[in-house]
């Protein structure tokens, strides 16, 4: 059901030609904010994607959390995902996270060792580059990795992103000037960030299913790295 796992979803990207993307990424920590996404398939809601990020000392905490239900024809699909990062700067150092499909459970859990990071995961287990980043879309500079860890399940994953332009969204009724990036490879997505690299939409066909990510707090609100 909904194989690539429900939603490959809000989940991966990055070798890319950027143009002349107007965001600039510092290398201070991130700024605080939540977000949270209204999930339609096809359409119509299926669920959330909320994102929390806080600080705490030189420490920075991310709390993910998806929840979605819905049905492909008479087939009903239920997804669940829950993760937590923590960064230090722009250098992550953990992070552990959960993610269920219907009966189908994946995990991964990764730690800061020395130039590695260690990752234990039902789809990978070994160690990765410390530079890697996690494929939890929040990061505007996601999009500049030719490698992602995976959150479902911690596989490495190759990937290629492409600045298709810039468009405009309307957002609680304002409109918001984003550029939009198209992503390839061990996942196909494409994502929007506004002028400052707040994360505002995503959009991604799953199983000849369409699913949208509609942004319901403010931008001003939105955590940035």
């Amino acid at each position: 059901m909904l194989s690539k796992s429900t939603l490959q979803l809000c989940l991966l990207a990055s070798t890319v030609v950027l143009g002349s993307a107007a965001v600039t990424s510092s290398a201070a920590a991130a700024t605080p904010g939540r977000t949270e996404f209204e999930i339609l398939m096809n359409g119509k809601p299926v669920g959330k994607h909320i994102v929390t990020v806080s600080r705490n000392a030189d420490m920075t905490n991310v709390r993910i959390a998806i929840d979605m239900a819905g049905k492909i024809g008479p087939i009903g699909f239920t997804y669940r995902h829950r993760c937590e990062e923590a960064w230090r700067g722009n250098q992550l150092t953990s992070l552990n996270c959960s993610d269920q499909e219907n009966r189908s459970n994946k995990s991964v859990a990764a730690n800061l060792r020395g130039a590695n990071l260690v990752v234990d995961g039902t789809g990978f287990k070994g160690t990765a580059p410390a530079a890697i980043l996690p494929s939890s879309w929040w990061r505007f500079s996601t999009i500049n990795q030719s490698r992602l860890l995976d959150s479902r399940d911690g596989k490495l994953s190759r990937v290629n992103v492409n600045r298709v332009g810039e468009d405009v969204l309307q957002i609680g009724g304002t409109p918001v000037r984003a550029n939009h990036y198209r992503v390839r490879g061990a996942v196909n997505t494409d994502l929007w960030y506004d002028s400052t690299g707040r994360w505002v939409r995503t959009a991604f066909r799953i199983a000849g299913q369409s699913f949208d990510y509609r942004k319901v707090t403010s931008v001003a609100n939105s955590p940035r790295e």
